[in-house]
């Protein structure tokens, strides 16, 4: 029932304490402050990063005209801009990321485990972006019966 009393900041305090401890379980109040929490950090984040340091859009907005002018191809090399562009245009948001990572998956693990599920589950996630690199894969084309003519 101690579980019961705990406040935000006492969520945000055991996140970071089991931030290694992927035994054990989080109660719902734990889990959801937690995600909470790294949500709202990751907009403060987000918002002063973006005063400090403007985005630029350059490679994006090339891949859009690209884009645009011949849908068919897809240029690579502009895409692989566009998402470097976007890397690099937040590393303060990269680093704080990386510091709330491990203890949101830890503390997403404990709750699966209190959920009466098994950890693997999790792994279901995933399963949207390997569709979605799937699709990105090039695939042989037919030929076209006119083609053979």
């Amino acid at each position: 029932m101690e579980n019961q009393k705990l406040t935000f900041a006492g969520a945000i305090g055991v996140g970071f304490k089991k931030f290694v401890n992927f035994r054990g379980v989080a109660s719902r109040r734990e889990y959801w402050y937690f995600v909470l929490f790294t949500v709202l950090l990751s907009i403060v984040v987000g918002t002063i990063e973006q005063m400090i340091i403007p985005a630029s859009t350059e490679a994006a907005d090339a891949l859009a005209a690209a884009l645009e002018a011949d849908p068919a191809n897809l240029n690579l090399d502009l895409v692989n801009a566009a998402l470097l562009e976007s890397i690099y245009a937040t590393p303060i948001s990269n680093v704080v990321g990386f510091i709330y990572g491990i203890p949101l998956l830890t503390a997403m693990v404990r709750r699966m485990r209190d959920a009466g599920f098994g950890a693997w589950w999790l792994l279901l996630s995933w399963l949207p972006f390997f569709t979605f690199v799937v699709t990105l894969l090039p695939s042989k084309q037919k030929a076209s019966p006119s083609a053979k003519a």
